[in-house]
């Protein structure tokens, strides 16, 4: 190794300021003059505040610039046999100075081996992410990046009528995780062969502790004081343009009054705004899928804006790419898309 080539190592308290520094340099030059900084503050949430830890690989060049990094969320799933570590990769990025073409190995491949041997021999079961293009064909070509599915949407146009509140059921804006969301999400998860474990803590992470959290509007829906629905709501935000999202959906699926007041709530909220699209994403063998397009939603495909697509590498024997398409349940919450 020559004395300029940059050390491969994990992360170290303090490398924050360094990594974000690269970060706002690579994604200033992808998204252009609106894109705003991510701030420290914003950081330390997503990857030193999530309850289920972190992971992130980084090359440090000799002057301190990070010139590489490969990092992932960790998420904890319940799967028939308990438990189960899937990393959501994401805020990959190489400084524009170390970048190679696809024709050699690139430094981003070399920081991101040492981090999937860590991941696998700590029994992480599987890495997924959302790539861009670019990333998408280093990964096929080098990281066995296995394309799951493309993600695709369900949107409401705002000219559709109304969904009327039901009977029955009182919905309200919450500014904390309701303490009985044990019992909810127990009872959603009956429903569910592999989902993400929406507990009280994760919740209170993903949406109350977020320094973003102005951005997310959380609702409950209560039958006789017992909780039977929550969604969370980006009413300015979608990744279609002019929508709002259903970013999060925990209800159980035989709940039909549940359903249709937190979408009652949803398409008020879209007309309040005026946006032009509500969107939402569930897997398309879903009931939730199913239910969405009884009540006006209708596919889209995501490729009409920008194409997302869903990839895993799958670490544990046990799993299968054919059951994690058919049983993996998710919303847009199980990413950083929202």
């Amino acid at each position: 190794m020559s004395d300029d080539a940059p050390t491969i190592r994990f992360y170290r308290p303090g490398d924050e300021h360094a990594i974000l520094a690269t970060f706002n340099l690579v994604f200033r030059e992808v998204c252009g003059p609106t894109y705003v900084d991510r701030t420290v503050e914003q950081w330390r949430w997503a990857w030193l505040d999530n309850p289920a830890g972190h992971r992130i690989s980084l090359a440090i060049a000799p002057d301190g610039t990070v010139a590489s990094q490969y990092a992932g969320m960790p998420m904890v799933y319940e799967t028939p046999r308990g438990t189960d570590v899937f990393v959501h990769c994401v805020d990959s990025m190489t400084h524009p100075d170390w970048r190679k073409g696809l024709k050699a190995k690139s430094l981003f491949v070399e920081t991101c081996l040492p981090f999937w041997d860590h991941c696998k021999a700590i029994g992480d079961a599987l890495f997924y992410g959302f790539p861009v293009d670019a990333a998408f064909r280093i990964g096929q070509r080098y990281l066995k990046y296995e394309m799951m599915t493309v993600v695709d949407y369900l949107i409401r146009p705002l000219g559709a009528t109304p969904l009327p509140m039901p009977a029955g059921i009182e919905v309200a804006k919450v500014d904390t995780v309701p303490p009985d969301t044990g019992a909810l999400f127990a009872a959603a998860r009956a429903d569910k062969v592999c989902m993400l474990r929406r507990d009280y803590r994760w919740l209170a992470w993903r949406y109350f502790e977020n320094p973003q959290r102005a951005d997310y509007e959380v609702w409950t829906a209560r039958r006789a004081g017992r909780l039977v629905g929550l969604a969370v709501l980006k009413p300015d935000q979608g990744l279609a343009p002019d929508s709002a999202t259903i970013a999060d959906w925990l209800v159980p699926e035989r709940d039909a009054a549940a359903t249709d007041a937190l979408l009652a709530v949803a398409t008020r909220r879209q007309h309040e705004k005026k946006k032009q699209r509500l969107l939402a994403v569930f897997p398309p063998w879903s009931a939730e899928w199913r239910a969405l397009e009884a009540r006006g939603f209708v596919f889209t495909p995501s490729a009409n804006w920008l194409q997302r697509r869903l990839i895993h590498n799958v670490n544990d024997p046990a799993i299968t790419a054919e059951w994690l398409a058919s049983s993996w349940w998710y919303t847009l919450a199980d990413s950083d898309l929202a």
